[in-house]
């Protein structure tokens, strides 16, 4: 049986918006997807502020960026662990890649950014909802229909 992508839905209380810190929110939202470890969230946090800047990035430079991000942390006591953990040059392609696969961002010339250059909402409402939501949803509906049939039910 050959899988597309294996992504996980969860759905969180509203509560969870009421959230001071943006990277709160940054996780909260890579949860929802099934995304939750933490590399991932420090290459989307690098993303975000580049985006601000208008820099697209090299995933080295995404990488150099990371770490600088968590030395920052490190010293103000928000990150407790190894610096460079999760964050080979491999382990961040794989998570550039899972960005990449969902259309959330582009690499054209080794340059990473938001696809479009848009805003991720709105590059979430163009590509990611309908490629990750809406085909999951449409295959799960089709396959119920042919478990009906495979059981003979049949709508009167």
């Amino acid at each position: 049986m050959p899988l597309l992508s294996k992504i996980k839905l969860c759905w969180f209380s509203d509560d969870e918006l009421l959230k001071d810190s943006p990277r709160a929110l940054v996780e909260l939202f890579l949860n929802s997807l099934g995304a939750s470890k933490g590399t991932a969230s420090d290459i989307f946090e690098i993303l975000l502020l580049n985006k601000k800047k208008g820099i697209h990035l090299k995933s080295d430079e995404i990488r150099n960026e990371v770490i600088e991000m968590r030395k920052n942390r490190k010293e103000l006591r928000e990150f407790d662990g190894n610096i460079d953990d999760s964050l080979s040059k491999r382990n961040v392609q794989i998570w550039l890649k899972f960005f990449k696969d969902i259309k959330m961002i582009e690499c054209i010339n080794d340059m990473y950014f938001f696809s479009g250059d848009k805003f991720p909402s709105d590059v979430f409402e163009m590509y990611v909802k309908q490629l990750v939501i809406d085909e999951s949803v449409q295959f799960i509906e089709r396959l119920l229909k042919k478990i009906e049939e495979g059981y003979g039910l049949k709508k009167e």
